[in-house]
């Protein structure tokens, strides 16, 4: 009996022993992600902002140069290098209006399943449609947006973006 209330009185020193480390272990990884979650926020937001402002080399600059993006209306696009990938947003901002208003965004969740490696979702409303240069419109419509963000150097791009549009 003796040598049980010495084995529990063992563990119980242990416990208490290791109980500070393993807090701050954990303290030390949570602080760790949301670094890296910031990181990964800051990105997004630089990300919108170029969008929003029709910035296509800015863009393609965030990007990896063979993103895989998957557009709107489900079609695969897979430029072969970031002067592609910026050739690839110019056109699309060719036609969108400068005095389009810009969407809203939100980040809905950023997904670790890595130290390096991310999934965020984003939704875009556009509220108003896209206005476009030739005076037509876009109806209103808003999106889900995944994209898989890596990090290389302590810097995140995005790899990949597919975007859906949501129905009402």
């Amino acid at each position: 009996m003796r040598r049980r209330s010495l084995s529990w009185t063992f563990w119980g020193i242990f416990a208490l022993m290791v109980s500070p480390s393993l807090m701050a272990w954990s303290q030390e990884s949570r602080t760790q992600l949301n670094s890296e979650e910031r990181r990964i926020q800051s990105l997004m937001s630089d990300w919108v902002a170029a969008y929003k402002n029709l910035d296509a080399k800015k863009l393609a600059a965030l990007e990896v140069p063979d993103v895989d993006i998957v557009d709107r209306f489900g079609d695969l696009h897979q430029p072969s290098g970031r002067a592609e990938n910026e050739e690839l947003w110019s056109e699309t901002f060719e036609v969108i209006s400068p005095s389009t208003e810009p969407p809203k965004t939100t980040i809905d969740r950023i997904r670790f399943l890595g130290s390096d490696i991310a999934l965020v979702q984003m939704s875009w409303q556009f509220a108003r449609g896209i206005l476009l240069t030739d005076g037509s419109r876009i109806a209103p419509y808003s999106q889900i947006d995944i994209y898989l963000v890596t990090k290389s150097k302590s810097n995140w791009t995005i790899a990949a973006h597919y975007m859906q549009e949501k129905k009402p």
